[in-house]
Parts: structure tokens; sequence; C-alpha cells
């Protein structure tokens, strides 16, 4: 650990205008972590922990909407799909893949 300091992970909103971060969300760093970021059309950010946490935000405030513990490390981005008129965001997760739908 370079100058003794514990490794941080962050998710962070920058504003493209300034540069200035909008809003930062300090994750955990018990583990590598192989998910991504997904953002939607909707304003709404999903992201996996390396704890094995899945969540959603608000992009704008970053404000946490959902939270899903799946007790397992992440294996790739989120993404969402349609199906029968219905949106859903999934996830690998371990040996899984989990999906949600998204309210209408």
């Amino acid at each position: 650990m370079p100058g003794g300091e514990p490794p941080r992970r962050y998710l962070r909103a920058i504003e493209t205008q300034t540069g200035n971060i909008a809003w930062e969300i300090e994750q955990k760093v018990p583990t590598p972590n192989y998910g991504g970021v997904l953002s939607t059309a909707g304003g709404v950010v999903f992201y996996s922990e390396s704890s094995g946490g899945f969540a959603a935000v608000d992009a704008k405030m970053g404000r946490t909407l959902w939270h899903f513990e799946t007790s397992q490390p992440p294996k790739a981005s989120p993404m969402t799909y349609m199906a029968g008129g219905r949106q859903y965001v999934a996830i690998g997760s371990g040996s899984n893949v989990l999906a949600f739908a998204l309210p209408e």
C-alpha cells in the first residue's frame, strides 16, 4: 500500500462542462471488481460492488434508489433488455445471471 494508505475505489459522476465531481460513492475494496456501470436514458445508473452488492442510483444526485445483495462477486457489467414490452436489467454474479424487471 503506497504511503500506508489502504486502496480506495469510487463511483463518480463528473460534470462534462467543468470536470468537477458532481457526486461520488466510495466503494469497499475487499477484492477486484469485474463489474462495470450501466447508465439508462431514464437517469438511473446501475453498478456492482466487489462485495456482491448490485445497486441503482439517481444519475443526477447519486442517491441510492435500490440495492440487492447477491452474495457473489460481479463477473460482468450490467445490461438491459426488453422482453414482452417490459424492460429488465441483468448482471452476471458468481456463476449466476440475475435479472430484475424495472418499474413500468
